[in-house]
């Protein structure tokens, strides 16, 4: 049979618009030949990492997918004067102007990271990012000239200049790409349905989950028999930096097989996204160790195993959050469309009332919705009607799966 490729070129629309000429990939470090070893801390899908500013330490998130973002209350307290004013696109695509300003000393590990440019941003106006009790992230525009190496099963971070500090090798790495003006790390990936494809996807250590395919690129692949439709669903769930996404059809889905450099990835069920560009995200590193190469324009994976089965039980729904209240986000499953939508509350969940809990413990520590099977629920619509429910994850049908010797 006849396999038709198709390339994907993603020409990046950065999350950051560039106004009056102004880059955030400024600031250099002090020294050359640098190499530290950084532990941190993985909550909840969110790499937090010690940063020092003025002698004190805070608590940054490490996402590659964004600029360098320090909170309101940082920026009071290091007093500093802002350059610039510019706008900002978060992964749903909603926009603000942010504040730029000139940080004179920042210090990873043993690296300090001179008049680094970082965004000025209210963190506690979202309350999930509130609940980590962060002081902001660490970009990639910071991260340019450097390397680093990311290795979960030891909370270890490696940050040098020079790859020959690092043990790599060449059969693990592929190109990659820095886009935009917070240069934004991309490599390709390969897929494998009716049909063969490549894709431009962006390496994201923000981005909870595996991989996330946008909206454009899901038009074009389920065209060409990529992936195989199983749910479709009218609502949200992604909670970007300025709040929850808008409300809208997506579909869930099957990919039969993604290859990333050596490592084949067999049935991943993910959904579209409102995003201008697909992503690979930190549960990559559940898999393997990555290496970003930024200076040398390389990405490295060094997996655990060369072939990963991804098939399991999905639940009929997505929880979220909207208001500081935990509720209903995507509802895929066809019986439940008949008696829960999107932004119904979830007042119960096995027992354990909402209400009566500290939500930051429920959002950081609580993996109920990941870890049960079976889930005793209850639920208030928004027409005010209390609903019991009693749900399980299930498998999709066993036809839908790619079945390996």
């Amino acid at each position: 049979m006849f396999k038709l490729k198709i390339f994907i070129l993603i020409i990046l629309i950065s999350q950051v618009c560039q106004s009056q000429n102004f880059s955030l990939n400024k600031g250099k470090t002090q020294t050359k030949n640098y190499y530290t070893e950084i532990t941190f801390e993985y909550i909840k899908s969110k790499i937090i990492i010690p940063v020092t500013i003025e002698g004190k330490t805070y608590r940054f998130i490490l996402d590659t997918g964004a600029p360098n973002i320090i909170s309101e209350n940082l920026f009071r307290t290091i007093q500093n004067d802002s350059l610039s004013t510019i706008p900002i696109t978060d992964i749903n695509q909603k926009k603000k102007q942010l504040k730029v300003v000139s940080i004179p000393k920042l210090i990873l590990g043993d690296v300090t990271f001179e008049n680094s440019a970082a965004l000025v941003y209210n963190i506690n106006q979202n309350k999930i990012f509130e609940c980590f009790r962060i002081d902001g992230f660490i970009g990639s525009n910071m991260l340019r000239n450097s390397i680093i190496q990311i290795q979960l099963n030891n909370k270890l971070i490696t940050l040098t200049d020079n790859k020959k500090r690092l043990n790599l090798n060449k059969k693990n790495a592929v190109k990659m790409k820095l886009l935009g003006i917070q240069s934004n790390p991309f490599i390709w990936i390969n897929f494998k349905g009716n049909n063969n494809a490549k894709e431009q996807v962006l390496i994201d250590t923000g981005m909870d989950g595996f991989y996330d395919m946008s909206n454009k690129n899901f038009k074009i692949f389920e065209k060409k028999n990529i992936i195989k439709i199983l749910d479709s669903s009218n609502g949200g769930s992604s909670v970007g930096l300025f709040g929850l996404d808008k409300k809208t059809n997506q579909y869930r889905f099957l990919l039969p097989k993604i290859k990333i450099l050596n490592t084949t990835f067999d049935n991943f069920i993910t959904k579209s996204t409102h995003g201008k560009y697909s992503k690979i995200g930190v549960e990559i590193l559940n898999y393997g160790d990555i290496t970003i190469d930024y200076k040398n324009k390389r990405f490295y994976f060094y997996s655990f195993n060369e072939k990963i089965d991804l098939k399991k039980k999905m639940l009929g729904f997505n929880p979220t959050m909207i208001d500081n209240k935990v509720v209903v986000g995507f509802v895929w499953n066809k019986e439940l469309k008949n008696k829960i939508g999107f932004g119904d509350e979830i007042i119960e969940v096995n027992g354990l009332k909402l209400s009566d809990i500290d939500l930051c413990n429920f959002i950081i520590t609580d993996n109920t919705f990941k870890e049960k099977n079976k889930f005793n629920l209850i639920i208030k619509t928004k027409n005010e009607e209390i609903i019991k429910l009693n749900i399980e994850k299930k498998f999709f049908q066993d036809s839908f799966y790619l079945h390996s010797n």
